[in-house]
């Protein structure tokens, strides 16, 4: 779909176009060149991608591709009907779905209000899509495994406006009392910083005060954008956020427990909604519960800040969101090609400093290894060069001049970098080896990867016993697939749902098989099929990725020697799968 420019004194040449992700047709707004790295900027309620009008001006200029959707639900984007579709996996699926489009494999992300929520949630999910988070006024909280999130909102009474939200319709027509500019105000101005509790039988939204004048950070013009948007789509995509969140923490039980490792950022103003007091969110960003399950955190805490914080003080979050991201940014750029010492009119990476450069980080001694590996090739290439044009004389200080070289050398280590950062991050995921997981973990493992292969077996079974050996051989081999076994025994809802067999390979987020193995079907039904047999099923039918040239010459005697440790016992019973 064509993009449209839009052009005023708000925001300047900022495109706009529909994209399809997750099923649903989303609105974005961007701006910056798409060479850059992509930054994703999400919304709160009752908000639109013109929230972050400031920082996509502001981001775009220092050198960001800067993308801002409607999130589903708002102003120009798709509004499904009902609050089931308004979970946290639909939300994540929605961001990957971009993610996708842009041919990024990660990015940057801020999020605000729902838009953090959404932002933690993706951190959570997928991790290895995320290169940094800044949050915005709402902060991770871990799931109570024995409280509901209604149950905990009761505890305020009928006032709380998230309670009120619950019931489908009842905010909708207390809104409507009100025309939308006024209701815009409402929400965007109010300086209010307890939790929104509205007197016994009045709703929030006649509770909250529209200021006599304007602050200096808005405008009517600006205010007058967001009721117009509203005015066309309504309140009920946004409301069933609030609808959904009993589902979110269902949803959520199988990360009960788990950490945000993504480095992060938390930013909120000190009389934002629930920030002041004992129990405030203030305390709570600064305790140390928060940094246990956070770990890789910075906190930011902007005095004479609200809610609206990124248009209240948006020079500020600017700054604050493009210092981190650049610090991110220039870090991993730095380490790979910063360290280079120059001997005997070469250059070439230097395995030592590298390492004593990453010896803190998590990939340290990893890109040692490929900084070792890199240098062994560069001199093994040097040599060869030098061994087949030994009477050619070459000035190496011109050599090192040549622009083209740099570049290729500049290139090789880019992509060394992004080779081992992305196998490290599915590390992270427990791909690279064949492990065994419990019916509770099962869920939580499947969703937490774009590729699974899950073996159900039976411990009395032999052909399960074969397939183990496949499976175990194939994992460190394909790293951007995850490997795992459940005992079927101990595991009846999924064997039942599912109707699982020898195999069941199955997609994330959706929770659905896309395809199966059943017994040795698709192998030649015999049992001394290779692992090469299996590696090629799964390739096509899409769990694995397609091997390199290089790698598909396997050795002959290996697989003959697989073949020979996995070949059926003379008593096999064929139909045990």
């Amino acid at each position: 779909m064509k993009s449209r420019i839009i052009k005023s004194r708000m925001t300047s040449e900022v495109r706009e176009k529909k994209i399809k992700t997750n099923g649903i047709w989303l609105n974005v707004a961007e701006k910056g060149d798409e060479g850059e790295p992509l930054v994703l900027l999400l919304h709160g309620f009752p908000e639109t991608w013109f929230s972050w009008r400031h920082q996509i001006d502001f981001l775009s200029s220092h050198g960001y591709h800067v993308v801002a959707p409607d999130l589903r639900g708002y102003a120009d984007s798709d509004s499904p009907p009902t609050h089931e579709s308004y979970t946290v996996s639909h939300l994540v699926a929605d961001v990957i779905g971009l993610l996708d489009h842009y041919g990024t494999a990660q990015a940057f992300v801020a999020g605000h209000d729902w838009g953090a929520i959404i932002g933690w949630s993706l951190c959570l999910f997928r991790p290895d899509r995320v290169k940094g988070f800044v949050s915005l006024s709402v902060p991770y909280s871990p799931r109570d495994p024995n409280l509901k999130p209604s149950d905990l909102f009761k505890s305020f009474g009928d006032g709380l406006y998230i309670t009120q939200f619950q019931e489908p319709g009842r905010a909708e027509a207390a809104f409507a009392k009100h025309d939308c500019l006024t209701v815009m105000k409402k929400f965007l101005l109010t300086t209010r910083s307890d939790f929104w509790v509205a007197p016994p039988n009045t709703e929030i939204i006649d509770d909250l005060e529209v200021p006599s004048t304007l602050p200096d950070w808005i405008t009517e013009e600006e205010i007058q954008v967001y009721a117009d948007k509203f005015q066309k789509s309504g309140f009920t995509g946004p409301l069933n956020y609030y609808r959904a969140m009993d589902l979110n923490w269902e949803i959520l039980a199988p990360w009960q427990g788990y950490k945000i490792v993504i480095p992060t950022k938390f930013i909120a103003g000190d009389k934002d909604i629930g920030n002041e007091g004992a129990n405030g969110t203030i305390k709570y960003v600064k305790g140390e519960m928060f940094k246990s399950i956070v770990p890789n955190l910075e906190v930011v805490v902007i005095e004479d800040g609200h809610h609206f914080i990124q248009q209240e003080m948006s020079e500020r979050v600017s700054q604050e969101i493009l210092s981190f991201f650049n610090k991110l940014r220039n870090i991993t750029e730095w380490l790979m090609l910063s360290r280079f010492v120059q001997s005997d009119h070469r250059w070439a990476m230097d395995p030592d400093a590298v390492k004593s450069t990453l010896s803190n980080l998590a990939f340290g001694n990893v890109l040692a290894v490929a900084a070792r590996d890199y240098k062994k090739e560069v001199l093994a290439n040097e040599k060869a060069q030098s061994s087949n044009h030994v009477n050619e004389e070459v000035d190496l200080d011109e050599l090192m001049d040549d622009p083209e070289l740099e570049k290729l050398h500049a290139d090789r280590i880019a992509a060394l970098k992004r080779e081992v950062e992305k196998r490290e991050a599915f590390k992270r995921q427990g791909h690279g080896e064949y492990r065994e997981v419990s019916e509770g973990d099962f869920l939580g493992e499947v969703t937490r990867s774009e590729k699974v292969v899950s073996h159900f077996y039976h411990k009395e079974f032999y052909r399960c016993k074969i397939m183990d050996k496949h499976l175990k051989t194939l994992a460190p081999r394909h790293v951007a697939t995850k490997f795992i076994k459940v005992d079927a025994e101990n595991a009846p809802f999924f064997v039942t749902k599912l109707a699982i067999k020898t195999i069941a390979l199955r997609s994330a987020f959706q929770g659905i098989a896309i395809d199966r193995l059943v017994g040795f079907q698709d192998l030649g039904t015999k049992d001394d099929f290779s692992t090469t047999k299996l590696e090629n099923v799964l390739i096509k039918k899409g769990m694995l990725s397609k091997k390199k040239k290089e790698e598909d010459d396997e050795d002959a005697e290996y697989q003959e020697s697989i073949r020979r440790s996995v070949r059926s016992s003379e008593n096999l019973d064929s139909d045990s799968e």
